[in-house]
């Protein structure tokens, strides 16, 4: 960066970013973060914030900050109701036929929010931000859908840069002590089957194993409310992108698979012989954490929980989990991330059509995504922040120290709040740590991420073909009320096999009566001859 000096590019390419147009002086700029709690990435005094003060001066406007501790939905149907929008807002957008998304589509509609293709050519990153990441599927049935008139309204954040690298590996699975497997005599990797994790369960119930306050151990559980008990059943998965299943040439909705009788069976087999957590379904977080910390779970299915395992590990290093398998799924494959080309759901900036600094707002936006304002955005300001050393960005050891001793130091320094306008990137992929500079929790991590790969689908999701169906809404409003996961978790805990299975059968029966089968019909009817549709 040339810290202090004013200079700007005026290439309007991807290593400087435009600034051309820029005012003497810098314009406010008001921008809300329409996320419930997402103040708490603000810095604590942003008019008084040396990284607000450089992008001021870098780009020509100086952001007047807004945030929500309320419902994003609420929020955003009383702005576009009242029809006072901020220049900027940030908000969620995981889907355009509800939620935030909905309501945003709407707004779009309208004509309250402002179309922006007239100026990508001259804001190249702004572009690129709108094409690269997104799944195809999302892109022309969410980002650009029919309504829109090939108009565009949205920009995206937080996509990936269009590697497998940027995408995040979440290192979903099942995780059990180390100590256990180990008295156990069983290895990790070993267990990839129903039967093989079943009969580990079986081992860890009947050997007498403590937690670190000397109490016995639950052979396996979650965290709050189930979270995530479905990785006990990823044996009958696949790598699907949608709720429908080809099965023996006929597609199917999901919940009519034979995999889910067979998932139905195996976690009441767990349950029934005493090998899963009972209050695994109504752990609060409090709960869920509490026996994780202390070891009481033998295995549990989530995410690796590294942050809140390091302290028992610091003091029980033999108890560090390990991840079972990977386990192998019903086509023998193994069971992975998957993922499609690109993100589906994402949040997103928009501008107000009634906002007099269009131009402000996309020449700061594509300088935020530049090479230059990439490096500013997670490293600060050059010389103050960073130093280059054979070009590769480096804390200051001072900095360093601050932040490592509190992270509220980078958030105050503006430095949680700048990432919010950056998408199609990764600063992972861009800066990967030296294994030198890793922490003990991010080796720990990559050791998951080598046992949990990711598979991209790009392809388009069956679920999209659905959405001209003519009785779609009909169809949603019947089944608006059904819910599938409480069943299940009903029936889980019933006397016998064979009444769970009639609780199964009758909730299909009432998709039935809603019409599921003339629903998927449909479905199928528009996937014929056509080798991108994905299940």
């Amino acid at each position: 960066c040339d810290q202090g000096t004013g200079a700007q590019t005026t290439t309007g390419k991807s290593g400087g970013g435009s600034t051309t147009g820029k005012p003497a002086e810098p314009v406010e700029i008001s921008y809300l973060h329409c996320w419930n709690g997402g103040g708490g990435n603000f810095p604590q005094d942003p008019d008084n914030c040396e990284v607000l003060d450089y992008l001021a001066e870098k780009t020509g406007v100086r952001l007047k900050l807004e945030s929500i501790t309320t419902s994003e939905v609420e929020k955003l149907n009383l702005m576009f109701a009242s029809g006072t929008l901020p220049d900027l807002v940030n908000a969620p957008y995981w889907s355009s036929t509800g939620g935030e998304g909905a309501v945003i589509k709407k707004g779009a509609i309208e004509g309250q929010i402002l179309a922006i293709d007239e100026y990508l050519d001259k804001y190249p990153n702004v572009k690129k931000l709108c094409t690269v990441g997104i799944a195809k599927d999302f892109y022309q049935f969410d980002l650009h859908p029919p309504e829109f008139e090939g108009k565009t309204y949205l920009i995206p954040q937080q996509t990936p840069d269009g590697t497998v690298e940027s995408i995040t590996n979440f290192a979903y699975g099942c995780y059990a002590r180390g100590d256990i497997l180990k008295a156990l005599n069983v290895k990790a990797e070993d267990i990839d089957t129903p039967d093989e994790l079943y009969n580990l369960l079986v081992d860890i119930k009947n050997g007498g194993f403590k937690d670190i306050n000397g109490k016995p151990v639950i052979p396996a559980g979650t965290l709050h409310n189930g979270w995530d008990y479905t990785r006990f059943l990823e044996f009958w998965t696949d790598y699907n992108i949608s709720a429908y299943r080809e099965e023996n040439g006929k597609i199917i909705h999901y919940i009519f698979s034979k995999d889910e009788e067979e998932k139905l069976l195996f976690m009441r087999k767990l349950i029934k012989n005493g090998l899963f957590d009972p209050e695994a379904f109504s752990n609060t977080d409090t709960m869920g954490k509490e026996k994780l910390i202390v070891g009481k779970l033998a295995v549990f299915g989530a995410q690796p929980m590294t942050g809140d395992l390091m302290n028992l590990y610091k003091t029980n290093p033999e108890m560090q989990y390990e991840k079972l398998g990977p386990f192998k799924n019903k086509s023998g494959k193994l069971v992975a991330q998957v993922e499609k080309k690109g993100r589906s759901g994402f949040p997103a900036m928009f501008l107000s059509a009634q906002t007099k600094h269009a131009e402000d707002v996309l020449r700061m936006i594509d300088w935020i995504n530049s090479e230059e304002g990439l490096l500013f955005t997670y490293w600060g300001i050059e010389n103050v922040h960073h130093t280059i050393e054979n070009g590769v960005p480096k804390w200051i050891p001072d900095v360093k120290a601050k932040y490592d001793a509190d992270g509220a130091n980078k958030r105050d320094e503006g430095l949680w709040l700048m990432p919010t306008f950056v998408g199609a990137f990764s600063n992972d992929v861009k800066w990967p740590k030296a294994e030198s500079e890793l922490s003990e929790d991010e080796k720990l991590l990559r050791s998951y991420w080598a046992k949990t790969p990711i598979v991209l689908i790009d392809k388009v999701s069956a679920a999209y073909l659905g959405r001209s169906y003519p009785k779609r809404q009909e169809f949603l409003e019947k089944t608006a009320q059904l819910d599938y996961t409480a069943t299940l978790k009903q029936a889980y805990y019933v006397d016998t096999d064979e009444e769970a299975l009639k609780m199964l059968n009758d909730f299909r029966q009432k998709y039935i009566e809603a019409g599921i089968e003339e629903y998927v019909e449909y479905i199928a009817e528009q996937a014929k001859g056509r080798d991108d549709v994905g299940f």
